[in-house]
Parts: structure tokens; C-alpha cells; sequence
């Protein structure tokens, strides 16, 4: 989720448009998500007045603090317990664990995005793949709050990171999962988010940013991506169906294995589109065969989408102008 390149969360407005449960999920669906309620539009919760706040979340901006408070606010109608919440994330969603309980809720404006996500993550886990499923708190998901859809998910606390070998092996259980999941052709193509990247790119004058990616550096970023879109588009092989975007904050350590989160931006592509977003011990473990060319063009075009986002959110929260900095540095690098 940290600034998840194509991923556009800042829908305003509150109405809802119904998202069915995708073609032949049912049968698997309606057993598992048993109470969790994606199909028939979120709640709607009304949102906390700022007075009610218990005390700020730390890393947050008044705008977040308020949103999670109310967020909080509705888990503790639940029954839980919440003291201070704490912001994990707040790049393209907020993600706040609400402590002491093991309670993750993840905020988001986009509600199709949102469903699909709780969707296939419900899927994926009665399948067997190795992720993240959300959790049950009473309330049919995706809630509204204040404006904005929040699912819920169970808190992982830090540990040790998952070896690249733990990585490697669940990665590819994911990919069976993934390839399990009924009707591909509703996931749009990985170099879709590259064209979307060079659109964005083109209005980023229009956006008059201070300290924003100078004439030399935007130039060197739309190469980047066309050469992205160049590798993938020109392939002959049949595409799988990705992640998207498994990099390592969306990987924890469950049961003594890796397992993934965030699935808002599933997509069909090559191995090696996944494989970009992890360090190249993963790729070398990896079971099927990687054409190392294309992981590198991926490479090098992700990290230009990333900064080419993050730069065009760089509003939203703290840490985008951070990535959209580091990001175009791996982009100068590799082509320098």
C-alpha cells in the first residue's frame, strides 16, 4: 500500500454502486465471507465530531486523525477495545491498527476497490493461497465512514521478516491461488498502470508542485515506462494472474511462513511484473524460469510509475515525496 502506483483512492462523494462478487466466486464466497457482507453495499456509519476525538494518532495529519478516530469509534460499538489508535500506513489508503485489540482497519475512498479487495482476499484464503483474509467484527464490510470504505483485517505484529526463501515459496502458492480465480479477463493488463503513469506524468507541470521532478528527470521517467510498456505489450506468452504489487510491506510473517496483503491491484502479466518488486534473491529462488531482461525493464519501469504516483499525490501523506524521491534515484541509476 505504500503509494500503490495506478492505484487512485481520492474519489470523493459518498454514493454506492453495487459491485458484484466475481463471475463463478460464489460458491466459494458465500461460505467463507459468512458475515463479512461484500455484496450488498457497505454500512453507513456517521462520522465522529472532531470534539470526540480521544487524543491525536501519531503520524497523522488533522484530516487522518479525524477519520480514524471515527473509525474507532465504530470498532468500539463493536465491543473492542481501542485505545490511541496508531497509524501504520498513510500513503494511497490510511491503515491503523486499533490497539490494545488486534484489529486492523483499512481506509480507503474507493469502494469498488475496497470490495474487490475483500473479495479476493476471501477467495484466496478458501483456496489455501498464503494471505492475509480480512476479519469478522459484526459489521457487514465495506463500512462507510465519514466518506470513506473501511474493511478489517487482523493485526500481525513486527517480527522477523520473511527470508527470500519463505518469499519465494509462498509467492509462487500465490500465483496457484491466483490462477484458481474465476474469469480473468476482468483484470486489466500490468502495463495498463505504466500508461495511466505516463498520463500523470504529462500533468504534472499542470500541478506546479515546489521541489517536484525537474524537465531531465520527467523525460527520463517516460522513458522508463514506455520501455515498460515496449517489454510487456510485445509479448507472445498467455499472462498470468499477479499480485500486482507484492513488494515487502505487503508481505508479513504468519505460522512461520510469508503471506501477502493488499490485493487492490491484481492484474495479468508475467511472473517477472511480481518478481520486479522484490530483491533479486527472490527471483533467483523462484520455481519457474525468469527471462532476467524482462525483470529488469519491469524493474526500472515500476519504480517509474511509483515516483511518477507518488509524486502526483505527494499531498496525501508523509511518506510520498519520500518514495517518489527514492524511486526516481533506482530510475536514474539504471539508466544512467
Amino acid at each position: 500500500m505504500a503509494c500503490i502506483m495506478g492505484t487512485d483512492n481520492r474519489r470523493s462523494g459518498s454514493e454506492y454502486r453495487p459491485v458484484p462478487p466475481l463471475p463463478g466466486m460464489e460458491r466459494v464466497l458465500a461460505p467463507a465471507i459468512a458475515g463479512v457482507g461484500c455484496s450488498n453495499g457497505p454500512d453507513r456509519v456517521p462520522p465522529t465530531p472532531r470534539s470526540g476525538r480521544p487524543g491525536d494518532v501519531p503520524g497523522c495529519d488533522d484530516g487522518a486523525v479525524d477519520i480514524i478516530t471515527a473509525v474507532a469509534n465504530v470498532v468500539r460499538g463493536r465491543g473492542l477495545e481501542v485505545g490511541v489508535p496508531v497509524s501504520l500506513r498513510s500513503t494511497n489508503n490510511l491503515v491503523a491498527w486499533m490497539r490494545p485489540s488486534l484489529v486492523v482497519a483499512k481506509i480507503a475512498r474507493d469502494l469498488d476497490a475496497s470490495t474487490r479487495e475483500l473479495q479476493l482476499a476471501t477467495f484466496l484464503a478458501a483456496v489455501g493461497a498464503p494471505v492475509v483474509p480480512p476479519i469478522e467484527i459484526g459489521i457487514v464490510q465495506p463500512v462507510e465512514v465519514a466518506g470513506h470504505r473501511v474493511t478489517f483485517w487482523p493485526y500481525v505484529a513486527e517480527g522477523r521478516a520473511a527470508t527470500a526463501t519463505q518469499v519465494a515459496a509462498s509467492l509462487d502458492r500465490l500465483h496457484d491461488g491466483l490462477a484458481t480465480v474465476p474469469d480473468h479477463a476482468t483484470f486489466p493488463p500490468s502495463w495498463g498502470r505504466l500508461e495511466s503513469a505516463v498520463d500523470v506524468l504529462d500533468g504534472l507541470d499542470d500541478l506546479g508542485l515546489p521541489g517536484g521532478p525537474a524537465g531531465d528527470d520527467r523525460a527520463l521517467l517516460r522513458r522508463a515506462l514506455l520501455d515498460g510498456i515496449a517489454a510487456l505489450t510485445s509479448r507472445s506468452e498467455p499472462p498470468h494472474v499477479l499480485h500486482g504489487s507484492p513488494h515487502r510491506l505487503n508481505i508479513l510473517v504468519m505460522d512461520g511462513g510469508a503471506v501477502f496483503i493488499d490485493f487492490e491491484t491484481v492484474e495479468l502479466g508475467p511472473f517477472e511484473w511480481d518478481l520486479a518488486h522484490l530483491e533479486g534473491e527472490v527471483a533467483r529462488l523462484y520455481p519457474a524460469d525468469v527471462d532476467e531482461d524482462l525483470l529488469r525493464t519491469c524493474r526500472i519501469s515500476i519504480s517509474a510509475a511509483t515516483s511518477t504516483w507518488c509524486w502526483e499525490g505527494v499531498d496525501r501523506g508523509p511518506d510520498m515525496r519520500s518514495h517518489a524521491e527514492r524511486h526516481l534515484e533506482i530510475v536514474r541509476r539504471s539508466l544512467a
